[in-house]
């Protein structure tokens, strides 16, 4: 068996062109079959199977798309990220994932690399794509890149040929705090973080709004700031909550994360969910299913979510519209209930 077979090889023994031996490995049909026929045997013959660098050389597209992410460690990043694998799998893709830690130095070291493998398209989550006042160095770095390789963000889009596809932040608290009204809730409270993001403010913008077109009672001391989306940082704001003298009989948690840490602490202070507080999160991600008692949570359909950003990072850009959202739905279990004095 002939050793150390390449893709020059099999074309120059076929009598064709590398980007001839290319299209066919591809599944192009824009090759006559006598010369598909002829490559097939050969490849067949050396059981040939060409790397992906060397395909990269003799094709427009790497078939790759690279995914940067502000924090693989967050379930949310990761189900998006399962959901884009595969999605783009299914559409002949391998994907790559990119953990920037929320650095702006990993970031710019990230993109980089990703620059230099040549991948098909970048689809950036979080991170300072989400700042709500942004970072004009940010902008530059995807400017350049915009240059030579397809961007799309998991947000709203920072500048026009950048589609942007976000969760729906304000439908998401509207449906939350609707749901906990009709439970019988008056006094809702919301355990936050990233202020500087603009999700964060969307959410609690409309946090206020719901409340006011609803009659609801706005404490600001029930507004409880931690500083990340940790179970540990849910821990903290539940130690702040416990002490103050007036509580609320329903919470809303940032995240799956911070409820679960919200969660742990209620439990060990003798709090009872959903009886002394109903708790609700957001993102419904493998987290809202392991708590006891299990999270109601704001979901999305990832699934969904990552067919908008392939088809964002694939489709004709003139096509794409520049800002799509994310339809929000409610994932109910055990965590919420009509509070005590209603039932």
């Amino acid at each position: 068996m002939k050793k150390n077979v390449t893709i020059y090889d099999i074309a120059r023994e076929a009598g064709v062109s590398p980007a001839t031996v290319s299209r066919i490995l591809t599944g192009s049909t824009a090759v006559r079959t006598e010369k598909r026929d002829r490559v097939m045997e050969l490849i067949e013959r050396y059981q040939f199977h060409p790397n992906a660098h060397a395909r990269a050389l003799t094709e427009t597209h790497s078939h790759l798309i690279g995914m940067v992410v502000a924090d693989s460690g967050n379930p949310y990043y990761t189900s998006l990220f399962a959901a884009c694998e595969n999605e783009a799998y299914s559409r002949g893709y391998a994907t790559l994932l990119m953990n920037t830690h929320s650095r702006a130095d990993f970031e710019v070291a990230m993109m980089t690399k990703l620059r230099e493998m040549r991948p098909d398209a970048v689809i950036v989550c979080g991170g300072r794509i989400d700042l709500q006042q942004p970072d004009e160095a940010f902008v530059r770095l995807l400017s350049s890149f915009q240059e030579t390789t397809r961007l799309v963000v998991g947000s709203r889009s920072p500048m026009p040929g950048i589609p942007g596809v976000a969760v729906d932040h304000r439908a998401s608290v509207d449906l939350a705090v609707r749901y906990l009204e009709k439970l019988g809730h008056r006094e809702i409270g919301f355990i936050y973080t990233g202020t500087p993001y603009y999700g964060t403010q969307q959410r609690l913008q409309r946090f206020r709004q719901v409340l006011e077109e609803l009659g609801l009672p706005l404490r600001e001391e029930w507004l409880i700031h931690v500083p990340d989306y940790s179970i540990a940082a849910g821990m903290a704001g539940a130690e702040a909550l416990l002490r103050l003298r007036r509580r609320p009989t329903a919470l809303l948690g940032m995240n799956d994360m911070v409820s679960a840490g919200i969660l742990r602490v209620l439990h060990s202070a003798g709090v009872r969910v959903p009886e002394d507080i109903s708790l609700l999160g957001f993102d419904d991600t493998f987290v809202s299913g392991i708590t006891t008692p299990q999270l109601t949570s704001v979901s999305y359909d990832y699934r969904h979510f990552a067919a908008m950003l392939l088809d964002a990072a694939s489709g004709p850009l003139e096509e794409i519209p520049r800002d799509q959202l994310v339809p929000v739905f409610m994932t109910e279990r055990a965590s919420c209930g009509k509070p005590v004095s209603s039932k």
